[in-house]
């Protein structure tokens, strides 16, 4: 777990790398999907980024070995607070077909 500073209506760059039990880098492939969700604990999602599709407003969640978060000032627009981050990861050849919850971060916004 750790923690990430943003600011309200700012735009925000981060690198996402998925790790497995052993420490090595898991890269996704072409049919993998990793998600960046932001919420409240018990509240809906405020932003989801997928690698499937940017959103609207250009955030955008490029995978990788690095996976490259992008998100839009527009998008950006969330009350100042704190908030959970998950990042999750959707393994296409998993026989278990399922998402796994791969980072779990304090997601703090400030005002801008």
């Amino acid at each position: 777990m750790g923690l990430i500073l943003a600011c309200k209506d700012r735009g925000l760059q981060r690198d996402l790398i998925i790790y497995d039990e052993d420490d090595a880098v898991i890269t996704p492939t072409v049919n993998d999907v990793v998600r960046v969700t932001i919420l409240r604990e018990g509240d809906t999602p405020k932003l989801t980024i997928t690698s499937s599709a940017d959103t609207a407003n250009g955030s955008s969640l490029t995978k990788g070995a690095t996976n490259v978060l992008r998100i839009d000032a527009s998008d950006m627009d969330l009350d100042p607070g704190t908030y959970t981050f998950l990042f999750d990861y959707y393994d296409n050849a998993d026989d278990g077909g399922e998402w796994k919850c791969v980072g779990h971060h304090v997601f703090v916004v400030t005002e801008s």
